[in-house]
């Protein structure tokens, strides 16, 4: 089998997995969501460190808790991860987009860099599964940044979910 075939098949296979992950979640309460993102955090991480800039950031009320998670678009655990981090109602989360798992990842991460409103993109991709209009024409270095800084940090999967201190 052809290398581009193999992934393609991987690719698709990481999209439906993502789906029905996104389907057959249960609806958690904010609460809920809470405890079970912070049972599967690798750890803390100190936000000074990190050069945030380069992180998709949202903030959901005053952002009483803090949340780095370093992400591939085309990771079906992430996707289930991001349906929990979809239910926080008090939380900053700090998304650093790392397209490890193929050339699509690294297409579809520069589209959702280059949106106008990148959180947005990430919520509509990672959610309902719909990748932004936008032609991906900006500076997307950071997402090679991101890789360096994934690398250096010893991460070598996603997701990747760190409470930020």
């Amino acid at each position: 089998m052809k290398p581009e075939v193999a992934v393609g098949i991987l690719v698709t296979l990481c999209i439906v997995a993502g789906l029905y992950f996104q389907y057959h979640q249960t609806a958690l309460t904010p609460e809920e969501a809470a405890r079970a993102v912070l049972a599967e955090t690798d750890g803390e991480i100190v936000l000074a460190r990190l050069p945030l800039q380069q992180a998709i950031i949202q903030r959901r009320g005053d952002g009483a808790l803090a949340l780095v998670t370093f992400e591939d678009p085309n990771c079906p655990y992430c996707a289930r991860l991001d349906a929990k981090l979809s239910r926080l109602d008090n939380a900053v989360i700090y998304t650093f987009l790392i397209p490890i798992l193929s050339d699509d990842s690294a297409a579809k991460s520069r589209r959702i860099w280059c949106a106008p409103d990148r959180a947005m993109a990430w919520n509509e991709w990672m959610l309902k599964r719909r990748i932004p209009d936008h032609a991906g024409d900006c500076d997307a270095s950071a997402l090679d940044r991101n890789l360096e800084l994934s690398d250096s940090l010893g991460i070598r999967g996603v997701p990747a979910l760190y409470r930020g201190r």
